[in-house]
């Protein structure tokens, strides 16, 4: 539609609005703040915690909410704080590790709370503030109280792999998702029914902003549900197969600014 723009737009960060290094283009950040000036409300959504949005911090934008650990929590991060938390309850949390190391031994573990990653000694650690890593056993990493995501890691299985098998023994007590096309396998569970999505849609509906007059981008399974609920979704050109069968515009890879250039065809 000629002249149409979004009342709200949100996007993932890593392989959507971030660049290849992690960086946010020029490109984009003005786009942004372009959109923000124009009465544009601007969010992220990404499966990073809080203490990894640094980077959204360092663009000096007037709107600074993003959906973070892919839905469960809601993080203002100028200000610090968290808006809303949807935790994952912690039998579900302990039942669900312990059928997973009965069906598929060599699984490592982690669990993030938003601010502290506890994991089992042997998990791998790859990225982040090491700072905030604590290595603990299995009774720990379960018995927390305020968790909001649980990993699983695989070394010998890649992510569709690995979720084609843990997928059925988790069922419906835990949201199963990833984020990755090859590598390790290494999963991420939030609790039943937390999505990016969820989380888009009861901030929308608060604000009274309608499904199809949202735009999103994204290019991974954990983007998935998001993409299904707004109006307007779009995908990056190198995202991952699974999401080829949805009705999404198809734009460029994060090394064009694909998503800045997006939001200044509509301002």
């Amino acid at each position: 539609m000629s002249g149409w723009r979004p009342r709200l737009v949100v996007s993932d960060l890593d392989g959507t609005f971030l660049s290849p290094d992690g960086t946010v283009s020029d490109v984009n950040a003005a786009a942004v703040a372009d959109a923000l000036a124009a009465g544009i409300e601007v969010l992220f959504a990404t499966g990073r915690p809080p203490g990894w949005l640094g980077v959204i911090a360092d663009l000096g934008l007037s709107s600074t909410v993003v959906i973070a650990s892919n839905g469960a929590l809601v993080y203002d991060v100028a200000s610090e704080r968290v808006l809303r938390r949807r935790s994952i309850p912690q039998r579900s949390l302990e039942t669900v590790v312990a059928d997973l190391v009965e069906a598929l031994p060599g699984l490592r573990f982690g669990v993030e709370d938003g601010f502290t990653f506890r994991c089992t000694p042997d998990y791998v650690f790859r990225a982040g503030n090491a700072d905030r890593v604590r290595r603990v056993g299995r009774e720990e990493l379960v018995g927390q109280q305020e968790a909001v995501k649980l990993l699983a890691q695989h070394e010998e299985l890649a992510p569709d792999e690995l979720a084609a098998v843990v997928a059925p023994v988790v069922g419906d007590r835990l949201t199963v998702t990833h984020s990755a096309i090859d590598g390790w396998g290494l999963l991420e569970m939030s609790g039943p029914g937390v999505t990016k999505a969820s989380t888009l849609a009861a901030w929308c509906d608060e604000r009274g902003i309608a499904a199809d007059e949202v735009a999103a981008f994204g290019d991974m399974p954990n983007d998935r549900a998001m993409l299904e609920w707004v109006g307007r979704p779009h995908v990056m050109a190198h995202a991952h197969p699974s999401l080829a069968d949805l009705r999404a515009t198809v734009v460029g890879s994060n090394l064009e600014s694909a998503v800045g250039r997006t939001i200044r065809s509509w301002l």
